[in-house]
This record gives structure tokens, C-alpha cells and sequence, in this order.
């Protein structure tokens, strides 16, 4: 409809191959080695600095066959939505008691066949601290061939380092890329 209303061909929204600027390819090379090692990584930034081209690229890793991508933006912002859409994500029916030991199970069942694991959470900024603690739990069961991404504006920075204080350093192993 808006094609035709403004006499367009392309959609103003869609469609279009982004590329990588210099800096946020150096994020993505960096979210790929920390996946390697069972990373943790923050992606930092205002509004309309690129995060969602990141999110994209990281997103079109899962097209590769030796990589799964689970990503997503609408969480509700709870830990149950959350672990209702890596559920969903993972094609996970089970009972709500056992969820998070089926979806380590099939985490390292990935691992297994030799599959990088990918988790993208848009929007970060909005969780609850306690949400991001226990994401935070259950990732470091998580094997080593995964990278939880979180992707959000400054007051993520702000969460993290106030969670960082309320455990060891030592536990919390944090590798954050910040841009404007």
C-alpha cells in the first residue's frame, strides 16, 4: 500500500542489505570469538547507533550450518517469556518444572554435533536485574560453544555493573562493546 500511495518499488523498511561499518564489523568478529569460549557479550548504545544491524548480522550466522541463532526482542521482559521463546525457539515441549534442564540438554546436544550456539536479546536494557541474574545462571550451564548477547542502551551498562558487585568478578566474565 505504501508502494503504491507514494510510487515507490522498494518498502521503505525492508529489503535492504545493510553493511557492516568498520567498528560494528570488529563487534561481530569479537561476538564470534567469544562464542568459542562461552561468552557473554554487551553491545552498548544509544538509540539509532546500529544495534539492530549487529542483531541482523548476528541473526544471518544462522543461515551457516554449523550454527543456531535464537534471537529475539519482544521478551516481555520476564524470565519465563523468555524461556518460553528459547522453548518455542528450540522446538522444546516439556513441562515448565523441567525447562531449563531440557534446554541445556539441548544446548549441549548442539554442541554435540559440532553447531556454535547464538543467543540474541534485543532490548536488554528493559530486564530486571533479577531476570538478568538468572539468565546468567542459566547460560553458565550452558557448554562452552555458546554466546548470550545482550543488546541494549546504557542503562544495561548501568544493570551489569550493579550485578558485577553483587557476585565475584570471577563469575561473571562480561565482554562489553560500547559505541555512539
Amino acid at each position: 500500500m505504501i508502494k503504491a500511495i507514494f510510487g515507490i518499488k522498494q518498502g521503505p523498511f525492508g529489503g535492504i542489505d545493510l553493511k557492516l561499518l568498520p567498528q560494528q564489523q570488529q563487534i561481530i568478529d569479537i561476538i564470534k570469538i567469544h562464542s568459542q569460549l562461552g561468552g557473554f557479550s554487551v553491545v552498548i548504545g544509544d538509540p539509532g547507533v546500529g544495534k539492530s544491524v549487529i542483531r541482523e548480522h548476528v541473526e544471518q550466522l544462522g543461515q551457516q550450518r554449523d550454527t543456531v541463532v535464537v534471537s529475539f526482542s519482544r521478551t516481555m521482559h520476564t524470565y519465563l517469556n523468555i524461556l518460553k521463546q528459547l522453548a518455542e525457539s528450540f522446538q522444546i515441549n516439556v513441562p515448565m518444572k523441567a525447562l531449563e534442564k531440557a534446554l541445556i540438554q539441548v544446548a549441549y546436544n548442539h554442541v554435540r554435533d559440532k553447531k556454535t550456539l547464538y543467543t540474541v536479546i534485543d532490548e536488554a536494557h528493559l530486564l530486571d536485574m533479577a531476570v538478568l541474574r538468572k539468565l546468567r545462571l542459566l547460560f553458565d550451564r550452558f557448554p562452552k560453544k555458546h554466546n548470550l548477547v545482550l543488546l541494549g542502551q546504557r542503562d544495561l551498562l548501568y544493570y551489569l555493573s550493579m550485578m558485577a558487585n553483587a557476585v565475584s568478578k570471577a563469575e561473571l566474565p562480561i565482554h562489553k562493546h560500547c559505541y555512539h
